[in-house]
């Protein structure tokens, strides 16, 4: 009998030059969504958008992942994590070089569809490549550095975008995130037998054992989590530019400035969850302090009463420990997963949970806010955070009773 090669073994070390790669998939998952925000006044003057129309360009995202998240999961499993990584690059650059062609609202949503399989494929498959390319003992450490990637994304795409689109230079902004993305898919082709060790499965298709680790409990009680923490977190994000404009009469470019600063906190916050957990704390644990953290902050954000330096506090304290639970979160998924195979599957799932808040936010908050008339009173979400922190608590005791 032949003996196995070296890369079907278990890695020994992590091999860190490799997961920086996979970091970076995930990266420029994120430039694809942050690039949208600040160009949109530019999109609606030149392709004559309208409010509905800006809405769904930019809904899209998470409107592909809240429904078929966890079947892409499924579908990775499958045909193996480096495979789906790289057609989900090869989807961001068609996508993007599309919009950047792009002089109609159809052609434009076209590109974003395709951008939204690519994301959904990029990150459903990348913790699997992470986990084949870390040691036993640092992989949970690796996945919940992984949970960074967006907040990291998001917060150099606000800091970037000023700088091109000043100019009016929007379809260049789409153009050079593509060009960035093109060189990250020569990369991971470049060094594909590097990641050898995570191979499509060689079995016929078994959609039951793929999805066996998505028919366990505890994952979808994590989900759920997830969906709930991500419901004040979008809240916050998404309308704290418009809170600074509005309200405060801040110039638009200070308040992507101030935006882009206090997410880069929850990219802090999921390093310091990855040391957490790295140190032996409980994932169970970090997930409950989250809630609570950012329970109390959200409520503080929107209590008119405190003054704009305190509620500035509570939103860098909703980003700094907020990280954690995405990072609690993320790294689970390879100690449910029962092959590894699965871990694409769970990611998935994971996913869908983070999308669907991301879904819900913005309309759900709107409706409370302006429930009692035209004019926003944005002490009436206060409520619906301290539901949402109180739910998330819940499923995550539940989840250390489960043994997480």
């Amino acid at each position: 009998m032949p003996s196995p090669s070296a890369s079907t073994l278990p890695q020994r070390s992590t091999d860190w030059p490799g997961i920086a790669l996979g970091i970076a998939c995930g990266i420029l998952v994120a430039l694809y969504v942050g690039k949208m925000p600040p160009a949109l006044p530019l999109l609606q003057s030149d392709l004559g958008l309208s409010l509905r129309e800006v809405g769904w360009v930019v809904s899209v995202f998470s409107t592909m992942a809240t429904l078929v998240a966890a079947c892409m999961g499924l579908v990775s499993g499958r045909l193996g994590a480096w495979r789906c990584t790289l057609a989900g690059l090869g989807a961001l650059i068609c996508g993007g070089l599309l919009g950047a062609a792009s002089g109609s609202y159809t052609v434009l949503l076209a590109s974003r569809v395709l951008e939204g399989v690519g994301q959904i494929a990029i990150v459903v498959s990348v913790p699997a490549l992470l986990v084949g390319r870390s040691a036993p003992h640092q992989a949970r450490l690796v996945l919940a550095l992984w949970s960074a990637y967006m907040p990291l994304g998001i917060s150099l795409a606000l800091l970037a975008s000023p700088l091109l689109l000043n100019g009016g230079h929007w379809r260049l902004l789409w153009s050079t995130i593509a060009a960035l993305t093109a060189v990250c898919a020569v990369w991971l082709w470049h060094w594909r037998q590097r990641y050898a060790t995570v191979r499509p499965s060689a079995q016929a298709l078994d959609w039951h054992r793929l999805s066996s680790g998505v028919r366990q409990l505890l994952p979808w009680v994590l989900a759920a989590s997830f969906t709930f923490y991500a419901i004040q977190f979008f809240t916050v994000m998404t309308f704290l530019p418009t809170w600074a404009v509005q309200e405060r009469g801040l110039s638009l470019q200070t308040a992507s400035m101030i935006t882009a600063g206090v997410i880069f906190f929850n990219a802090v916050g999921s390093v310091l969850g990855a040391s957490l957990l790295q140190r032996g704390l409980r994932g169970s644990s970090l997930v409950m302090a989250a809630h609570i953290v950012v329970g109390l902050s959200a409520c503080a954000i929107f209590s008119d009463w405190l003054p704009d330096v305190a509620r500035l506090a509570a939103c860098a304290s909703l980003n700094l420990i907020g990280g954690i639970l995405p990072a609690a979160t993320l790294s689970a998924a390879p100690r449910l997963a029962r092959t590894p195979d699965q871990i694409a599957s769970l990611q998935g799932l994971f996913l869908q949970g983070s999308n669907l808040g991301q879904f819900v936010a913005a309309p759900l908050v709107t409706w409370v806010v302006t429930a009692s008339g035209t004019v926003p009173v944005w002490s009436h979400a206060l409520p619906l955070m301290a539901v949402c922190a109180l739910a998330g608590l819940g499923l995550g005791i539940f989840a250390r009773k489960r043994g997480l």
